[in-house]
């Protein structure tokens, strides 16, 4: 089973938009040159990867980016087709929910229309985008009912400048998204902890992707786990790959006792090498040093007796603390 929604999405966008390369470049079409395009805009668009972060307007970042592309791929025989392919990403901006239409069958008459491509087409074009664009929101929309679900919410707790610890509230019925983990537990001692951690995963996987389909990369994510887990290596691996992608490596980080990070201190490192974030919370075993670093937070209880110690690092080396 698939956990990964971030990437099941985005492979879904980079699917139907090289469909829409052939469609609309018809002869012309090179799926050679239009992958990389189409990989560049789903990096910039979903994953924030911008090497012009100082530009403000994501549409000048995006246009940027695409030109690079462009001038990568430049040469005497391309130059015409590279020009179409630029041009039509400023109707995927309007397909692809970067802004908002609010008459899209009127973006398509001018995509047909527009003289500025140099593209031949015969005369079922339009209505052959018009059942792309159909299908590709329809997808969206299915994608997004198999996370959404009345059994099981998600609850927020804000822990820091927007960022928040995620916990999970569920009724009996079990949603098919989850079903493969949960429903053997639901009828009989509820959904287990482990888990629901499959379910936490995906939902805030969605969070920060539905947050990033609005241009939004500002909301962190903290999932606490259960010390059982971590010791099991497949099991945790396949937690793991729910949020492995660029967008929630950034965005989503899992909670760790100290006394769990020392006992698997190795395996928790080479997550880390991989890009996988991790909040370190303060039990009684906990020792302060210099790799307190390493955590995207540090979660310490007030009465703690290395409290002041724990604040002090804070102060030298700016560490993120959370006091509970």
């Amino acid at each position: 089973m698939e956990y990964n929604i971030i990437q099941i999405y985005t492979n879904f966008v980079a699917k139907k938009l090289l469909e829409f390369f052939k469609m609309v470049l018809g002869k012309d079409y090179q799926k050679r040159l239009c992958d990389p395009f189409i990989n560049k805009y789903i990096m910039v668009r979903y994953y924030n990867e911008t090497e012009y972060s100082k530009e403000k307007e994501f549409i000048q970042r995006l246009n940027r980016e695409l030109l690079d592309v462009y001038k990568e791929l430049l040469n005497d025989d391309n130059v015409s087709l590279l020009r179409n392919i630029v041009a039509l990403f400023g109707y995927i901006t309007y397909f692809d929910d970067i802004y908002d239409i609010v008459l899209d069958m009127e973006v398509i008459h001018t995509l047909i229309h527009d003289e500025a491509l140099k593209i031949s087409h015969d005369d079922n074009l339009e209505k052959d985008i018009r059942k792309w664009y159909a299908e590709f929101k329809r997808g969206k929309e299915k994608i997004e009912s198999a996370v959404n679900s009345k059994e099981f919410y998600k609850v927020d707790k804000r822990v820091y400048r927007k960022t928040y610890e995620v916990s999970l509230e569920h009724n009996v019925k079990v949603s098919n998204l989850y079903s493969e983990y949960a429903i053997n537990k639901s009828y009989t001692s509820g959904v287990v902890a482990e888990d629901k951690l499959f379910i936490m995963a995906i939902m805030s996987s969605w969070d920060v992707l539905n947050s990033a389909i609005h241009l939004d990369f500002s909301k962190k994510y903290i999932i606490p786990l259960t010390s059982s887990i971590i010791g099991k290596r497949s099991k945790f691996n396949r937690l793991v790959s729910a949020i492995d992608n660029p967008l929630a490596k950034k965005f989503i980080s899992f909670k760790i006792n100290y006394s769990d990070y020392r006992k698997y201190e190795s395996q928790i490192k080479d997550y880390m090498k991989d890009g996988i974030s991790f909040s370190l919370l303060i039990d009684a075993d906990a020792v302060v040093t210099d790799e307190l670093i390493l955590f995207s937070y540090v979660f310490v209880y007030e009465d703690s007796e290395i409290f002041d110690i724990i604040m002090e690092s804070k102060n030298k080396s700016g560490v993120k603390v959370i006091v509970i």
